[in-house]
């Protein structure tokens, strides 16, 4: 297909009609791409549609609905397969199960999970260099003149966070 959009998952309400009025509701024209975060399929794009009352101002999206710009979610948010947490990012359950038993049990920082997620997906850059005399920090186990430079490219964007990591390894 070459619609132009991201159809890999296609995130949409369920519901039909309105919860007002009982009007039968309508999609709006936008089909809005979502960056979705999961522990089956790394990250990957797929699309939101928003449906609407337009009698009652109500708009439905996946797993919440909004009046008069204050968000409420569905009763049954938490059982469905994806939680669409912004307008334009979405996770899927079983990746903020995993984060919540990290952070409350295992007292892992959002940081050091973040870097295992990105290296679980291989979010990463490879390049070597072959400079002769690098500048490395003098070790034991230092064998050769090869520095393999390892540059986190990507990582977890949330809260305008951002994780770069850097690291030198001698071959």
């Amino acid at each position: 297909m070459k619609c132009g959009k991201p159809i890999a998952t296609v995130l949409s309400s369920s519901r039909v009609n309105c919860r007002k009025c009982a009007e039968k509701l309508a999609f709006e024209n936008k089909v809005i791409p979502v960056v979705i975060y999961s522990n089956r399929r790394s990250t990957y794009l797929g699309s939101r549609l928003t449906k609407v009352c337009r009698k009652c101002k109500i708009y439905e999206h996946h797993g919440y609905w909004s009046v008069e710009g204050k968000r409420r979610f569905n009763s049954d948010s938490a059982s469905s397969e994806f939680l669409l947490s912004s307008e334009d990012t979405a996770f899927e359950i079983d990746v903020l199960a995993e984060l919540s038993n990290l952070l409350v049990i295992g007292a892992v920082p959002f940081s050091t999970y973040a870097a295992s997620y990105n290296r679980r997906f291989q979010y990463c850059k490879v390049a070597i260099t072959d400079d002769p005399d690098p500048r490395v920090k003098r070790m034991k186990r230092y064998v050769g003149k090869f520095v393999l430079r390892l540059f986190v490219m990507k990582v977890i964007p949330m809260r305008n966070c951002y994780l770069f990591l850097y690291f030198n390894y001698a071959l």
